[in-house]
């Protein structure tokens, strides 16, 4: 079995394009957080949240992403499911942009929340995405000379 460096297992996933648990949004004390304290916009068919925090120097930067779509619009479970996978893949695929733009010291939490009343073909959900991206990583460079603290 072959041993990689550091460096070289970064550079493999980064090449692969993983979503791993570690750039999820999961706990709810970072989800209200990013609710209450965060930006807003919309990029069609994109409302999102985002949160610029400070972070300790060992960890370094990183993004944290939680995705949503609402049973109001989609009763169907399958068709909610459907839509996150959708949505999880062209995030995926195209993350690498909004990782650029990061500082090496700040953590971005973010909610994505799908807001169209259609279930919409892959293609124009990853158009969607890489608006979404852009406009976020805009954002973000804008408000890099803003720190934002949060009591916890």
């Amino acid at each position: 079995m072959r041993k990689y460096s550091n460096t070289q297992c970064k550079m493999i996933q980064n090449s692969r394009h993983v979503f791993k648990k570690s750039e999820r949004l999961c706990l709810r004390k970072d989800i209200e957080s990013v609710m209450r304290n965060g930006k807003k916009f919309l990029a069609y068919p994109f409302f999102v949240n985002y949160e610029i925090k400070d972070e300790d120097k060992q960890n370094g930067g990183t993004v944290k992403i939680a995705i949503s779509v609402t049973k109001r619009n989609f009763k169907k479970a399958v068709d909610r499911n459907l839509l996150k996978r959708r949505i999880r893949e062209a995030y995926r695929q195209h993350k690498h942009d909004l990782e650029i733009a990061c500082n090496q010291n700040k953590v971005i939490n973010a909610i994505i929340v799908y807001v169209s009343k259609e279930k919409l073909p892959y293609e124009d959900i990853k158009k969607g995405i890489i608006k979404l991206l852009e406009n976020l990583a805009k954002n973000i460079e804008t408000h890099s000379n803003i720190s934002i603290h949060t009591a916890d």
